[in-house]
């Protein structure tokens, strides 16, 4: 039977295995991620979701897409309600957020590329923001559950592990340690190394 702290272990290995992967794979794709701070595009994009975004020219985007752009230092998401096309090499693009009723008061041109929306998974956004701000607190809790873990899976188990060492090999046994047989023991040696 498994431990609970052998399961917890194996879950979180499990999950930072996942999400791993999933980083190499987005960034091997030739995208990118932000994190959405706010509820201005729900319900399309939830407050606290991980956007999955992919840079494409400015040319490519159509009206009804959902983009990504930096705007005052901060990554932006906006859906496209028009497009001027005017200037063929950098089309000026009306936005607004689903959630706002008046789209946003100025038109937005991007000069090299712009972050097309592909995906979001829901609340991620918030766990990854926590661990970048905190990530040594981060660090140090996984270490301290990993460490009790493994300090509380022997008692968990019942058991005491001890090492019986025979003429040819090395066997792993139970042994139950009779306290007041060894405190005995160890004032007769005692008494023998200093008398």
């Amino acid at each position: 039977m498994r431990t609970l702290g052998s399961i917890c272990a194996t879950a979180f290995a499990v999950a930072l295995f996942a999400t791993c992967i999933g980083v190499v794979a987005i960034r091997s794709l030739g995208m990118g991620t932000a994190v959405v701070a706010g509820g201005s595009m729900e319900p399309t994009i939830s407050d606290g979701s991980l956007v999955i975004i992919e840079p494409v020219a400015p040319s490519f985007i159509a009206r009804g897409d959902i983009i990504a752009f930096d705007q005052s230092g901060r990554t932006t998401t906006r859906r496209v309600i028009a497009v001027d096309a005017a200037n063929v090499t950098e089309p000026m693009f009306t936005t607004k957020a689903d959630a706002n009723a008046v789209p946003d008061p100025e038109p937005v041109h991007f000069p090299g590329s712009v972050a097309l929306y592909r995906a979001a998974i829901p609340l991620l956004g918030y766990l990854i923001a926590y661990v970048q701000a905190n990530w040594m607190l981060a660090l140090l809790l996984i270490a301290g559950a990993v460490l009790l873990a493994c300090a509380t899976t022997p008692v968990l188990a019942g058991a005491r592990p001890s090492v019986r060492i025979g003429p040819r090999k090395l066997a792993f046994a139970t042994v139950a340690i009779d306290s007041e047989d060894l405190w005995t023991n160890h004032i007769g040696w005692l008494r023998k190394a200093t008398f």
